[in-house]
């Protein structure tokens, strides 16, 4: 598929799809001469480089490339790139060098906020805790105070490094919340929770108001599904709150209406695009890269094969430079593999994790701690061997 979206000769995709087994990087907008270059330089170290027809004859000014190797191929391809200076090769070369350390997991480690450190040399379990009447999965279970501190307790005893906390759903067609009932529901529970633990917590919610509020009562991260798009004063709570944490979450339209025939042409592309600009915008507000985390949003305006796609392509969202989180907990397109209830799709949530952990994801956003910590438990344990 992608050797033709990249206009491939016919008999270039036959020759070189078999190639494509190892480690394959996409680079856009290459002018004809860098990409003769990278063809040449690649096939040099026993890979190979997908370019569009005519551009080897020199018909066509620019190129999408996709490089065909292995992480050593790459890393000798930057090396022997260190000698060119023009056809924006230069460029290239450290964007390769950056994402190989994506890819090798050295460019992410330990990441802070409010000064609470967290690991991201492992992945790191966020648990749910919706204090809503109408959640798809646990709506109403936590609506009492009491009942929301004792599952937060709960889901850090069990293994949790953050608690998303969120008072306000987002399930397809929720009903808007008002700023005073969403206060009402979530502030004194952030602060109860801050009082007994020094817990990451993390706030559910696109409004400013409900942020700024949050973060008084003892909340580290704000995790935005609009990514900053509703709330015009967000940018600015967070700016103004320098380490904070942010999650920027893909979507298309909102909750009330984001199942209603979403469309793409190119849907990896597309997320990856929209998540660059909301990563460049928050930067360009004063907004530190190093705070953001990016969650390319299943099951938020996407068909059934979409969010399929996104499990399939967890990878590529490491050329972003952000730690990932995946949000697949109970969601509906598990009920289109194996029918099923919200409560009852946690085999379709654990098999997600585990696609998570070998997509290198940092983060995994859950309803029940406990199984997902244990599935990970005896997958790292592997690994490590």
């Amino acid at each position: 598929m992608e050797l033709k979206k990249i206009n491939v000769s016919s008999g270039g995709t036959e020759s070189m799809y078999p190639k494509m087994s190892g480690l394959c990087v996409k680079l856009e907008n290459v002018p004809m001469a860098a990409a003769n270059i990278l063809k040449q330089e690649m096939l040099s170290l026993g890979g190979d480089a997908a370019v569009a027809r005519g551009v080897v004859n020199g018909t066509v000014p620019i190129s999408e490339v996709i490089l065909m190797g292995n992480a050593i191929k790459l890393r000798r391809l930057a090396d022997k790139l260190a000698w060119q200076q023009y056809f924006t090769l230069p460029a290239i070369r450290k964007d390769i060098i950056r994402l190989l350390k994506n890819y090798q997991g050295d460019n992410i480690r330990i990441r802070e906020y409010n000064g609470k450190a967290l690991d991201m040399n492992q992945i790191k379990i966020m648990g749910i805790l919706n204090i809503t009447p109408d959640s798809f999965s646990d709506g109403k279970q936590f609506l009492a105070k009491d009942a929301a501190i004792e599952q937060a307790f709960k889901m850090i005893d069990e293994g949790a490094a953050i608690i998303d906390i969120g008072g306000e759903s987002t399930r397809p067609g929720a009903a808007e919340v008002s700023v005073e009932e969403e206060l009402e529901r979530v502030i004194d529970v952030i602060a109860e929770i801050r009082a007994k633990s020094d817990i990451i917590i993390s706030i559910d919610t696109t409004k400013a108001a409900i942020a700024m509020e949050a973060l008084k009562a003892g909340a580290d991260i704000v995790n935005d599904i609009s990514a900053m798009r509703y709330d015009p004063e967000m940018v600015k709570v967070l700016a103004d709150n320098p380490q904070t944490g942010v999650i920027l979450m893909h979507m298309q339209g909102t909750p009330r209406t984001m199942q209603k025939k979403p469309v793409y042409e190119d849907t990896i592309r597309e997320i990856l695009d929209f998540l660059k600009e909301r990563i460049d915008f928050a930067v360009s507000n004063g907004i530190l890269r190093d705070r953001i985390i990016i969650d390319p949003g299943i099951g938020f305006g996407k068909r059934h094969s979409d969010n399929l796609l996104i499990l399939q392509r967890l990878v590529e969202f490491h050329c972003l430079d952000c730690p990932i989180m995946l949000a697949a907990s109970r969601k509906s397109f598990i009920n289109r593999i194996y029918e099923s209830e919200a409560s009852d799709r946690e085999e379709g949530t654990l098999a997600a994790t585990a696609m998570g952990l070998a997509a290198g994801v940092h983060i995994v956003r859950v309803h029940e701690v406990k199984q997902n910590k244990r599935l990970l438990q005896v997958m790292q344990a592997v690994k490590e061997i």
